[in-house]
């Protein structure tokens, strides 16, 4: 949701597309063993939400992979050693169906 200093993602930038009501960067590597599709957010915030369902039937849209079933949602911090600030908070987080 909010990004500071040089975050870098897995890949090279695929293309800047708006999905699920969000704008995002987006980049297809590898991690050596698993395709990896990153979404970076064009401008931070500090709250928000993301429409998981959009981003994977763009992903399948793409070609990039097939039909898939989601078992499992993470969240969470990826921290860097870019500046900009040490406080890492998540008020609330949730996940639901439709």
């Amino acid at each position: 949701m909010n990004k500071q200093g040089a975050v870098g993602a897995i890949g090279s930038k695929q293309t800047t597309v708006s999905v699920g009501g969000q704008t995002w960067d987006v980049y297809r590597g590898s991690n050596g063993a698993n395709a990896v599709f990153s979404f970076v957010r064009t401008s931070s915030t500090n709250s928000g939400s993301v429409d998981v369902k959009a981003v994977l039937n763009w992903i399948r849209g793409q070609g990039w992979m097939g039909d898939a079933t989601v078992g499992e949602v993470q969240f969470g911090f990826e921290i860097t050693s870019s500046s900009g600030g040490l406080n890492f908070t998540s008020n609330s987080y949730s996940v639901s169906s439709s």
